[in-house]
């Protein structure tokens, strides 16, 4: 099992799913990416175990990746 995205889809008032990555950086670049969307709110990033993400490490990667620009 590899990473996945939970989000908020406000226009679908619904949360959903991504499809599978293979590493964490994927699972975390398709979670700033969707951020970046009106009106979707990242909600977890699950690893292999299921086990999410804390959202401080979520957080300071969006933070070094706003830096990126």
């Amino acid at each position: 099992m590899g990473w996945h995205v939970r989000y908020f889809d406000e226009d679908l008032k619904h949360e959903m799913l991504s499809r599978e990555f293979a590493t964490e950086e994927e699972a975390l670049e398709d979670a700033w990416n969707l951020a970046q969307q009106p009106g979707k709110e990242i909600t977890a990033i699950e690893g292999p175990d299921e086990e999410p993400l804390p959202m401080e490490d979520i957080q300071a990667w969006f933070d070094k990746r706003a830096q990126r620009g």
